[in-house]
């Protein structure tokens, strides 16, 4: 059940048990994914493993904590304290409406920070988990199997999966290698995230995305989570 399409009275009436969140960022993605990436991949996937354990699902968030991209255009980034506070009031109201637990599934790796000062701020009635989706059992081996090199940022991993998810083919004219990742990557300011990946993306090779493999990962990672969700019930 998504709730943004529910009444009322549907959510009175159904379990209670666990409610998903998902949330992405609205970032560049170079010229070979939409800004929405993270969080379509991320709503996607929520929607799909909570069809498949009969799961509540709450709109998703396309704001995250961007930052470092934020020289880009397109980039709409919320300060790590506004975007804490936001997922606190959202646990919290999770915990008023009467859910036990809420995962928090992310398809952009900057909201981690964030959601963890969150949950351990939230109110002590409800269970919150915070996870990435490539976090889930069995995916980061199962991307190393079909992807050569995912990379960092703008992966092969998501590109592939996006554009399955929009039912398109890859619209990128980019297709080699992008810069490996500096050691400090994640204390870059804007300026020097723009002048070390000029091109947006960071360590991937995008050689061998395709659509298909997008297909597949997919579908893996839904499962996944799929059996996650039935764990934390």
């Amino acid at each position: 059940m998504n709730l943004i399409e529910s009444m009322s009275a549907e959510v009175a009436t159904s379990s209670h048990a666990t409610i998903l969140l998902p949330v992405g960022s609205l970032e560049q993605h170079g010229t070979e994914a939409p800004l929405g990436c993270d969080g379509l991949i991320a709503e996607a996937l929520c929607r799909k493993a909570g069809m498949i354990t009969a799961t509540q699902v709450l709109p998703s968030l396309f704001y995250g904590y961007s930052l470092c991209h934020t020289s880009f255009p397109g980039t709409f980034s919320l300060s790590e304290e506004t975007y804490s506070k936001l997922l606190v009031e959202i646990i919290n109201e999770a915990a008023r409406n009467k859910y036990k637990s809420i995962l928090i599934l992310s398809g952009h790796g900057g909201n981690r920070k964030s959601a963890e000062n969150a949950i351990l701020k939230a109110m002590g009635t409800i269970s919150p988990k915070y996870m990435g989706y490539w976090q889930l059992p069995g995916v980061q081996e199962q991307e190393d199997r079909l992807f050569n090199k995912s990379g960092y940022h703008i992966t092969a991993a998501e590109v592939s999966m996006v554009w399955y998810l929009l039912s398109a083919s890859i619209p990128g004219v980019f297709t080699g290698t992008y810069p490996v990742a500096a050691k400090d990557i994640s204390s870059l300011s804007p300026e020097q995230w723009k002048n070390a990946y000029p091109d947006g993306g960071v360590g991937a090779d995008l050689s061998d995305v395709s659509v298909n493999k997008g297909q597949i990962l997919f579908n893996f990672i839904a499962e996944s989570l799929a059996e996650t969700i039935r764990e934390m019930k």
